[in-house]
């Protein structure tokens, strides 16, 4: 099944960059998720619609942790469509963003908020290496 590339995208209380970020890849072709404070403790694989993952039930009581930082997780996305996302990002089409990941098997069992430590971690590995 080939399914249309979808962005999961946190805007970090930046809305009018992520309506801007939704025209843009709208224009592109591609689809875009906004994910909520509510979306934190969910698999990744649940918000990308990824078959065979439930959506977890959480508490009303259960402290949500924060996430500091706007993150996009790419999803269905060919090479090809990739390189075009990129490239637009690069040319100042599209508002850039700092963590971005591609949806895996692996990363697809992960919480949202887990993947952004993640990123967190790795962003900050990459620029102690600068």
């Amino acid at each position: 099944m080939n399914r249309k590339p979808t962005i999961l995208y946190y805007d970090n209380g930046q809305e009018d960059k992520r309506r801007l970020l939704e025209k843009s890849i709208n224009r592109m072709g591609f689809s875009l998720m906004p994910v909520t404070p509510a979306h934190f403790q969910q698999t990744v694989g649940y918000l990308a619609k990824v078959k065979g993952f439930p959506m977890k039930k959480i508490s009303p009581l259960e402290v949500l942790p924060g996430i500091s930082q706007e993150v996009m997780v790419l999803c269905y996305f060919s090479e090809e469509n990739l390189d075009t996302l990129l490239a637009a990002m690069k040319n100042g089409k599209i508002p850039q963003v700092a963590l971005k990941a591609i949806l895996t098997a692996q990363n697809s069992f992960w919480t949202f908020i887990q993947l952004f430590q993640e990123l967190i971690e790795e962003h900050q590995r990459l620029h102690q290496e600068e």
